[in-house]
């Protein structure tokens, strides 16, 4: 069974999308798209629900699709105002209509923001709340992913957060995801983790690179002689899809944003 991730050039190489119970760590520099590829796919997985004609597309063109029931966005920092402004800012009207559409948003910033030096005011208007929550980060993370990732695309905003958080250890997070991809192979689902490359040192990377099923990166490409600068996404490593994009030669995906359609591959390059 496969989910697609709704970026049609991409999902036609790998023959119809990325294998469910997928565990996906989504690395880019910033603003070359890593957030903007999950946002897409979970907006054009919606639409897929809502529109006959384009989700009998996506199946007609590949076997064994799975469309998921909904989005599960958890959020580790961010309100879901500032998510939903963000969403505003790179959709159009309708686009971003989809992507709020059987969306169940979590939001963990009072657990990551407890004990720190930042201002209760700043997290929540209500103090109580506050004091109410006594769960662990991870804990309650590892809860929400088990009652909501079967039968959802999940994206977790973000990885950074919480590698980078002085009060969460490291290793606990990596067996935290290494069960999590265990797991997930029993669920309808694919799991994004959104990851800002370059926060961690290569040792540490490599090990948050080696407990996923996939990594995609994504990076800006310039030129000494010209100031423009573009978006590139490459597959680093794939369980179940490497063998196609050799197969194609695929080394990577020029890629663009556009408000209508959001996240687009325009181009791919191949090697030789």
């Amino acid at each position: 069974m496969k989910i697609p991730t709704s970026v049609s050039a991409f999902d036609t190489i790998v023959k119809g999308g990325i294998p469910s119970g997928s565990v996906v760590i989504l690395a880019g520099e910033p603003g070359a798209g890593n957030r903007e590829f999950s946002y897409t796919s979970a907006a054009k997985l919606s639409y897929a629900r809502k529109d006959k004609a384009f989700r009998e597309f996506m199946i007609e063109n590949s076997k064994d699709i799975y469309i998921p029931e909904g989005t599960a966005y958890v959020s580790i920092s961010r309100s879901e105002k500032e998510v939903m402004h963000a969403v505003d800012l790179t959709f159009n009207h309708d686009l971003a209509g989809y992507f709020r559409d059987n969306l169940t948003f979590k939001d963990f910033s009072i657990e990551y923001f407890k004990n720190s030096i930042v201002p209760i005011k700043w997290v929540t208007a209500s103090a109580s709340e506050f004091l109410k929550k006594k769960g662990d980060l991870l804990t309650e993370l590892v809860n929400f992913l088990d009652k909501y990732s079967d039968g959802h695309i999940v994206i977790v905003d973000s990885l950074t957060d919480l590698v980078t958080s002085p009060r969460i250890d490291t290793m606990n997070l990596v067996d935290v995801i290494r069960g999590l991809r265990r797991k997930a192979k029993e669920w309808n689902t694919v799991i994004y983790l959104l990851l800002t490359i370059g926060v961690l040192d290569k040792k540490d990377e490599n090990i948050l690179f080696d407990s996923v099923d996939g990594v995609m990166i994504f990076e800006w490409h310039g030129s000494s002689k010209y100031s423009k600068r573009y978006r590139h996404m490459y597959v680093l490593k794939f369980t179940g899809l490497m063998a196609h994009l050799e197969e194609e030669k695929i080394a990577r995906f020029d890629t663009t944003l556009n408000r209508k359609m959001g996240f687009v591959v325009v181009n791919t390059e191949k090697i030789g």
